[in-house]
């Protein structure tokens, strides 16, 4: 699966990397083309992986925003009430 995730990149114009495509988008390309092969002849099936490897422009996904917040790491919540006279 991700072998073939980084050939759609390589044949992809631009400089786009396999974390950069959906997943299970290209999962379900690939499952429909296995499903196809066995019914197709031997003469189709370049065309068909051409075809399939045409159709990873369809999945590329949208950059990712930023954060619009910070990372943090909260402190845990305390079991029993501390004792103010102590601190």
């Amino acid at each position: 699966m991700r072998y073939q995730m980084v050939k759609m990149c390589h044949k992809l114009k631009g400089d786009y990397l396999p974390y950069q495509l959906s997943f299970n988008g290209s999962l379900a390309h690939i499952l429909r083309l296995l499903v196809g092969l066995p019914y197709s002849t031997p003469g189709a099936i370049p065309r068909q992986l051409k075809y399939f490897y045409d159709m990873a422009e369809s999945l590329i996904l949208e950059p990712r925003r930023t954060r619009s917040y910070p990372r943090m790491v909260k402190r845990r919540p305390q079991k029993y009430a501390r004792n103010k006279k102590c601190q």
